[in-house]
């Protein structure tokens, strides 16, 4: 029962330390909360940060390898007319129906595909005129690419078969073109108001799904219909017209989305598919293949680089504030010679001294980490509701920074607890 007694005495007169020097512990436990909820903060931004766009790639299909033709940067050559002084091109580019074909047939693996053709038009209902994104698409796109529907079906093997003309559009273009009325059954007239470009509403997405972003850019205001339908009613030819010149580009496919086994599969068939593309289309840029599985692995590498960094400038904030503990420790050593001296002499060994001091540091630094913690949990959240970003706190996340908190205040306190037990009673008895 006396040992632990001692050991009592010893961690109240440590404390006690603590609670004397007011000022220098509070100033002391700022500078180790400021390292421990900075660090946490950070952390948590960056993990959350990396969920979210993890999530959004997971959208993608981490099965899935998609191809999307990309207008190439040199147009180089084309077919031009001429017409009153107006010059008109046709540049022709990106995934040809053979190509598609041998995606299919070729790398280990594949599943199903689904192909989308993109044209840019008008949409017209109810007096109000938008531009939308127009994609043309099989059956099967709304499970390989992973549609979201708000209400209605998607397009089916029927619509398809005989020319449907319907179309599903998003909640945005929902909102804008029948404001007070349930969409579905409605008329939307596409590049103008003929019965040629008519359509009927059987669905409405509650988003566009990630795989579409890439061709809709930041709008959400899109039209999807029957690849058929597109085929017959627009042709491959998107034209645009500008003061002087007609362009016009010519994609065949302008998407294609190789659903595979599984993650092993994606791993295997995508440098294939890179080859096959790059053979076939003669080093010409006009198509970009995404495999989310590895753009997610990459990004997971990415992750652990940037906490691995933060996790160093935590260090530099927890040493800097680790020198100032050691720094008041040593000069508590100094002002407490006399009473360091009255304890030797009363009996206490250099171990109690020790532990006494000891005791001071790792309090200072606890305290601050606590705090610390308590404020990293505060800052993301406000983050989140402030700015909108994505946060994540984990019990790693929290666990760490406190660790090394306590460590450094553990190794801060070691040099000064020992000097102070070198002293020798006598000479600090006759100190002043």
């Amino acid at each position: 029962m006396i040992f632990p007694q001692r050991i009592a005495d010893v961690v109240r007169l440590g404390l006690h330390g603590v609670v004397v020097h007011k000022v220098r512990s509070v100033l002391t436990v700022l500078g180790i909360l400021f390292g421990v909820w900075s660090v946490i903060a950070m952390l948590a931004i960056n993990a959350g940060l990396t969920v979210e766009s993890q999530r959004q790639l997971r959208n993608l299909g981490s099965t899935n390898i998609i191809i999307d033709s990309v207008k190439p940067a040199l147009t180089g050559g084309g077919t031009s007319s001429g017409n009153s002084g107006a010059k008109s091109f046709v540049l022709t580019y990106g995934l040809t129906r053979a190509d598609v074909e041998r995606l299919r047939d070729n790398p280990p693996g594949v599943i199903e595909s689904a192909v989308m053709h993109w044209t840019r038009k008008n949409a017209d209902a109810n007096g109000k005129r938008q531009s939308v994104s127009v994609f043309g698409v099989e059956a099967n796109y709304a499970d390989v690419a992973g549609v979201p529907l708000a209400a209605g079906r998607f397009i089916s093997s029927a619509d398809l078969i005989r020319r449907r003309a319907c179309c599903l559009i998003t909640r945005e273009l929902a909102a804008d073109l029948f404001p007070c009325e349930d969409p579905l059954g409605k008329t939307v007239y596409l590049s103008d108001r003929t019965a040629a470009h008519a359509v009927t509403v059987i669905g409405v997405l509650d988003q566009l799904p990630q795989a579409l972003s890439r061709h809709a850019g930041s709008g959400q205001r899109c039209v999807i219909i029957p690849l058929t339908t597109d085929l017959a009613t627009f042709g491959e030819i998107m034209v645009h017209a500008t003061q002087g010149s007609i362009d016009a580009e010519r994609v065949q496919v302008s998407q294609c989305i190789l659903r595979m086994a599984d993650e092993a599969a994606v791993l295997a068939a995508a440098p294939i598919v890179r080859d096959l593309l790059e053979r076939y289309h003669e080093g010409v840029r006009d198509c970009e293949v995404r495999v989310p599985v590895e753009e997610i692995e990459l990004m997971k590498a990415d992750r652990r680089r940037w906490n691995f960094m933060f996790v160093m400038i935590a260090s530099v904030s927890l040493l800097v504030g680790g020198i100032g503990i050691m720094n008041i420790m040593l000069a508590s050593v100094t002002e407490r010679t006399r009473e360091i001296g009255i304890r030797r002499a009363l009996g206490a060994k250099r171990r109690h001294i020790v532990t006494q001091f000891l005791v001071e540091s790792v309090t200072l630094t606890a305290i601050g980490g606590v705090l610390g913690i308590v404020i990293g949990l505060l800052v993301p959240w406000i983050v989140r509701r402030a700015l909108g970003f994505e946060t994540l706190t984990t019990a790693a996340t929290l666990l760490v920074p406190f660790v090394m908190a306590v460590v450094v205040g553990l190794l801060s306190g070691l040099y000064p607890a020992m000097r102070a037990a070198r002293l020798d009673p006598v000479e600090a008895l006759r100190h002043e």
